[in-house]
This record gives C-alpha cells, sequence and structure tokens, in this order.
C-alpha cells in the first residue's frame, strides 16, 4: 500500500463510514441480485459508534464492521431460508391434489357406479362419490389422479 492510500485511510471519519453505508445501500437498490443492504447498514452503525467513541482505531471500526456486516448477513439469510421453506410447505402451485382439497362444486353428471363429472369453478372434474345425484353440492376430500372424490355437504 503506497503512503497515500495508507494515509486516506488513518484519516476516516463518520462521515466515510456513512458515506459508504450509503453508496452500498444506494447499490443495493440499483444492481440487481446484489446482496449489500446489510453490509451498507453495518457501515451505517460503525459510524454511529464513531462519533460516539472517536478514541476506536481505524483497525477496531474495520473489523467491528466486517463482522457486523457478517452477522447481519447470515440472521437475514437464516430468516429467510426459514421462510422460504414455510412459503414451500403452503404453496399449493401445482399441487392440483392440494389445491383442489375443500373446492366446492355441483354433481352434472352422475353414473350407477359412483363416477360421474362436477363443476368446479369454470371446470369439469371427473368425481367419484356415495349416494351422489345430479344438483348435490360437493367438496373435494381427496386428488388421486384425475379423480376427485367428493361428499355432500
Amino acid at each position: 500500500m503506497d503512503m497515500f492510500s495508507a494515509q486516506w485511510f488513518s484519516t476516516w471519519t463518520e462521515w466515510h463510514w456513512l458515506i459508504l453505508g450509503f453508496l452500498l445501500l444506494i447499490a443495493e437498490i440499483v444492481v440487481p441480485g446484489i446482496f449489500l443492504l446489510w453490509w451498507g447498514l453495518a457501515a451505517i452503525v460503525v459510524a454511529g459508534l464513531m462519533a460516539l467513541v472517536p478514541a476506536l482505531s481505524l483497525t477496531t471500526l474495520g473489523v467491528l464492521y466486517a463482522v457486523l456486516a457478517t452477522i447481519l448477513s447470515v440472521i437475514w439469510w437464516k430468516y429467510q431460508h426459514s421462510r422460504d421453506k414455510a412459503d414451500d410447505q403452503q404453496s399449493v402451485l401445482n399441487q392440483r391434489d392440494h389445491a383442489l382439497i375443500g373446492a366446492k362444486g355441483v354433481v352434472e353428471e352422475m353414473a350407477a357406479n359412483g363416477i360421474g363429472r362436477g363443476r368446479f369453478g369454470d371446470t369439469t372434474w371427473r368425481i367419484q362419490g356415495e349416494d351422489l345425484q345430479v344438483g348435490d353440492r360437493v367438496e373435494v376430500k381427496h386428488v388421486q389422479g384425475i379423480t376427485l372424490t367428493v361428499d355432500k355437504f
């Protein structure tokens, strides 16, 4: 490191940390897919610490910045990862058997063997159930392939 950059870094103030923090926050907004929010917030916190305790060395502040930015990033990652898992478990997208459970419809056709067609929204489905007649209101209890097992309600 040349003499100029060593001198420049040694004269850092809380304003330098604030500028770094806000530049990182702006970069987070401007550059898609970059994870800089927590690093920018860590720089702003370090600026606050430097204002409160001006005797802290640049080395100490740099280490505090790195540790704080890493901790904030890991906490956020764990929080977001747990939310993503919960969302995946609750999502019924492309899971017809889960999406149709509880759907209510009307029997449109019925054969003697207990198989017929029911209207659910704007779509008809193959249905199976006991003691069903045309016009009965039904609720989906189970999905097996393209057949909905239904009960009267």
